[in-house]
């Protein structure tokens, strides 16, 4: 979150609806399987003059960074509007414009489908997934798989040809049980584990920690750095917008899962160094603090 946080201009459920449909305009763009160059610009643009962009450092600096010939950038900037558009409160004029681009994005997935032959192609549609509505488990489990980075072409085929069919889920799940047993090099050694499980995490919690999650930290962070499950519910999204800003800013999300109660979500979160675990207490959440390694 910026430091100057507008909570004035963001309360204006106007203004969030004006962002959202924005947001919406360019998800759309870039699910296409060609990315208009142009219509990104402008659609870049328009979203980093729109005054409630500002109050977000992490979305704003990954809508900065996007580039039509960049797939990284477009996948982070896909991460940063679905989190987005999660957290704005809409008005129906945003409904309407979301109806749209789901259409919009319904259209191009078979041909996003057919032209996948890298992993990259697989993250974007973990992104698509992740927008439309009653398929999230498939995000989730097409998001496990290509924590595995898929090499084999066999492998890659099995994948696409799964996510044409009726029963995708099911498929999904057999091909990702397959690979696991073959492989385990998407999720963390048993070292990395023995960590976790040695400060108090669960051994269920530590499982779902993959190696894309630990990228750029060191064994000595993971046995340090304070170590956090944050239960709380979605709700905080609206009454708190700026709550995920921090987590993005000020953590590393190990992992995320649904919590015990319904419509709450339990984040394992490493801060950064320095960060202590009383940043969450101005905010209605359950935080439970991991001891130090030993």
């Amino acid at each position: 979150m910026s430091s100057d946080f507008d909570f004035g201009e963001f309360l204006d459920e106007s203004n969030q609806s004006d962002l959202m449909i924005l947001c919406l305009d360019l998800f759309g763009i870039l699910t296409k399987f060609q990315v208009d160059h142009n219509k990104l610009e402008a659609a870049k643009i328009e979203i980093l003059n729109n005054q409630l962009t500002k109050n977000f450092e992490g979305f704003r600096s990954a809508i900065s960074n996007l580039s039509g010939g960049d797939k990284s950038s477009q996948i982070n900037s896909m991460k940063h509007i679905n989190l987005m558009v999660d957290t704005l409160v809409g008005d129906s004029k945003s409904t309407e414009k979301f109806t749209k681009i789901e259409k919009d994005v319904k259209e191009s997935i078979d041909r996003l489908i057919k032209g996948i032959d890298s992993n990259g192609d697989l993250f974007k549609l973990v992104q698509v997934y992740n927008f439309l509505p009653n398929k999230k488990e498939i995000a989730i489990l097409l998001g496990r798989i290509t924590d595995y980075e898929l090499k084999e072409a066999k492998t890659m085929e099995k994948v696409k040809s799964a996510l044409l069919k009726d029963d995708v889920e099911v498929l999904l799940s057999k091909i990702l049980s397959e690979i696991s047993d073959e492989s385990a090099s998407g999720f963390i050694s048993d070292n990395i584990a023995d960590i976790f499980q040695r400060r108090g995490v669960d051994f269920h919690i530590a499982g779902l920690v993959t190696k894309e999650s630990l990228e750029n930290l060191s064994d000595e962070q993971l046995k340090n750095n304070v170590l956090l499950m944050v239960n709380f519910s979605e709700d905080i999204f609206t009454s708190n917008p700026e709550f995920l800003e921090n987590i993005q800013s000020d953590t590393n999300v190990l992992t995320s899962t649904s919590g015990v109660d319904k419509d709450t979500f339990d984040m394992l979160l490493l801060l950064k160094n320095e960060r202590r675990g009383d940043m969450f207490d101005k905010y209605p959440v359950k935080v439970k603090e991991y001891s130090v390694f030993k």
